[in-house]
């Protein structure tokens, strides 16, 4: 084989990526309301990454769907998914901030995703606070699990296109 065929030959699959890698990064550039298969089927969700580092998953922050009244907010800190001390069984405070407002909001660990849940009521503080703002920080107490930053941009239209799925008004 030629040298330039060799080189060719190395660089096309690397050339035929390239256009896929700023839409990977694009993907955490603001908030979407998507449908998601889940255990069960389907569900709208509306969520925001920020892209992994090292070797780390993606830390995400999304809502579903929950129980009467509230979306389900889940946190994956893009860590190991490993609750403190083995515990699966493990709540605590993490720290909600847009840099004016802070609100603790105890989390419960749940094993079977390895993410942090709490419920969100449709027209409470946590709610409002996710769908205004330019980002939001979360903070727990738990040092197992990682601050993470998030924009919020996006995130009243991924906020008003979940809500009335899921009976809010």
């Amino acid at each position: 084989m030629r040298p330039t065929s060799r080189l060719a030959a190395i660089l096309l699959p690397l050339l035929t990526l390239a256009p896929a890698l700023p839409a990977l990064a694009a993907d955490c550039d603001a908030w979407k309301a998507e449908v998601w298969e889940v255990e069960g089927g389907k569900a709208l969700t509306a969520h925001i990454c920020t892209p992994a580092t090292g070797d780390d998953r993606e830390p995400m922050l999304y809502l579903q769907c929950g129980e009467e009244g509230a979306f389900a907010l889940r946190f994956d800190d893009g860590g190991r998914g490993d609750p403190p001390d083995g515990n699966p069984e493990w709540s605590g405070r993490v720290v909600f901030s847009d840099g004016k407002t802070k609100l603790d909001v105890t989390m419960m660990y749940e094993a079977m995703d390895g993410v942090l849940y709490a419920p969100a009521a449709f027209s409470g503080p946590l709610t409002k606070l996710l769908g205004s703002g330019s980002e939001i920080t979360l903070t727990p107490d738990e040092k197992a699990f990682k601050a993470r930053r998030f924009t919020l941009r996006g995130s009243s239209a991924a906020l008003g296109r979940l809500a009335p799925t899921c009976g809010a008004r």
